[in-house]
């Protein structure tokens, strides 16, 4: 039966990715449909199809963990003619002139007609495309996001992933749900009169004043004590964990204003129905819990302190390896993969091995053997030293160098001095091999503030700290806090992430002396 009814027409709901932001630097990979009947809401039945790439196209690690495109995906994808004739037929078996609704449609839209014209050599479409988003705009003025997570979370679908094809039409047919009843409000009944009011001219308005799920008066009842908050989606899923000076003050300070606000922060509000918090005694606790929630709950909207595929290693004795697992044998750390040390590592390698400097041009490597003599010139050192096998003897160096840095500039100045000096220097005065012995020297000292940073933070493991401003003492063992008087001498567990996180954060209060080492 031809309808345009918004209430008895069937529709597809469509969601592209892609593996460029513009079809003259990407193509689709995938997409994804769903057929919309509003006569049988009860069941979505989601299509998925992943389009082979030419063999001279690579596709990137990146976009595969970004599209969550797992090995199976990959080796199930269809040649382009299959996804488009596939395409064909499911448009060919709605009514004339089949509706297809996209959220940010005009991302699709480029893509299709591009993908359109790779089969039949026109860029035209054969269906109307709309655009939910816009739709979205209209109705809900005041929402502070419109984005698809956004309007989801608002209308309190579970969250979902991001750039991932089904859920986002998974996202998509739930808001349009949500939608239509809004249209109808507005006597929008068809589909001929929703085009015809999309294109119509809005008449300018005042700034909207945003439109929140949690109450106002839930934000200024909270206390102005420090503390960590959970922002919850509808399902009471935590889409942000944040620490807090004043829970009250931290948390309404989202809620105001509207101008030059950080789109991805209000996608994330527009999705908050409730607000947990947590008090504690003093800042520094609060940062302390705020880690270790980060953590364990892996919230969405978080992107420090987060577990992903961050890693801390131990090194043998002699520096020579390393492990992931501390024993007795990987003893010395704990250390980041991709520190100072490991930079230093490289590049005396690379030195030794007479092999391209890391982060440099190639360079002949009588350069580079006469930046190294004029480094150990400088420093007065034996040029010999190059040919040490042992790492901690360069790594002694580079303590030595720290310490003597300091005795002219200052405990803690190095790269503020560093920065000073690039703006100030003429470094176009200086000869290659001049250039080369100065970040041989930044590369040592950099080495010796990561080693002094290990001995500060393994003085930390096993200690007692007073907190200054409300003389409560935190106990640690093993880099674990302990609660009350029982110290647990049985604690075995292994040193991990949120370890290193929690001594990185008691050493910089230490530095700012907010703790005392008893």
């Amino acid at each position: 039966m031809n309808t345009d009814n918004l209430l008895e027409r069937t529709i597809v709901i469509l969601d592209c990715q892609t593996t460029g932001m513009h079809p003259n630097t990407g193509r689709i990979l995938q997409i994804g449909w769903a057929l919309y009947n509003p006569q049988d809401l009860d069941l979505i039945s989601i299509e998925k199809r992943t389009i082979k790439l030419p063999p001279e196209v690579e596709l990137p690690n990146k976009i595969k963990k970004m599209l969550h495109l797992s090995e199976d995906d990959l080796a199930q994808s269809k040649e382009p003619k299959e996804v488009y004739d596939e395409l064909q037929s499911l448009l060919n078996n709605l009514e004339d002139s089949p509706i297809v609704l996209a959220h940010y449609a005009q991302f699709e839209q480029s893509f299709l007609k591009s993908f359109y014209f790779e089969h039949i050599q026109s860029d035209e479409l054969n269906f109307q495309l709309l655009c939910s988003q816009k739709i979205a705009k209209r109705l809900l003025p005041n929402l502070p996001s419109h984005n698809l997570k956004a309007l989801a979370g608002f209308y309190q679908l579970a969250n979902t992933r991001k750039n991932e094809v089904s859920s986002h039409v998974k996202m998509t047919y739930h808001v349009w749900q949500q939608l239509i009843p809004l249209l109808m409000q507005e006597n929008i009944t068809t589909y001929s009169a929703l085009s015809t009011w999309l294109n119509s001219k809005i008449s300018p308005t005042a700034p909207p004043h945003y439109q929140y799920n949690i109450e106002r008066l839930t934000r200024l009842e909270l206390p102005e004590t420090p503390g960590v908050y959970h922002m919850l989606d509808k399902e009471g899923a935590i889409l942000y964990v944040g620490k807090a000076t004043s829970l009250k003050a931290r948390v309404n300070s989202y809620f105001r204003g509207v101008k030059n606000r950080d789109r991805r922060k209000l996608e994330m509000l527009t999705q908050v129905w409730n607000i947990h918090t947590f008090e504690c005694e003093t800042p520094l606790e609060a940062a302390l819990l705020e880690s270790d929630d980060i953590k364990k709950w892996d919230p969405p909207y978080n992107l420090l302190l987060k577990e992903n595929n961050r890693r801390i290693i131990f090194y043998n004795k002699e520096f020579s390896h390393y492990s992931e697992h501390q024993d007795a044998v990987f003893f010395k750390g704990p250390f980041k993969p991709a520190d100072s040390l490991n930079h230093l590592m490289e590049l005396i390698k690379a030195i030794q091995n007479r092999s391209k400097l890391p982060y440099e041009e190639e360079i002949h490597s009588d350069i580079i053997e006469r930046a190294w003599t004029l480094f150990c010139k400088s420093h007065q050192l034996d040029v010999g030293l190059l040919n040490e096998t042992n790492w901690r003897v360069f790594f002694y160096v580079g303590y030595k160098l720290l310490g003597q840095f300091e005795q002219h500039h200052g405990r803690g100045n190095f790269e503020q001095w560093w920065l000073t000096k690039k703006k100030t220097q003429d470094l176009e005065e200086l000869s290659l091999e001049q250039l080369i012995a100065e970040k041989i020297s930044r590369y040592f000292i950099r080495a010796g503030e990561e080693l002094r940073k290990n001995i500060a933070l393994r003085q930390l493991m096993n200690c007692t700290l007073l907190i200054r401003s409300s003389q409560k003492k935190l106990r640690l063992l093993k880099g674990e806090l302990i609660k009350g008087a029982s110290m647990n001498s049985s604690n075995t567990g292994s040193f991990t992430l949120t370890h290193y996180d929690r001594l990185c954060i008691l050493l910089s209060a230490k530095k700012k002396k907010l703790l005392t080492l008893l």
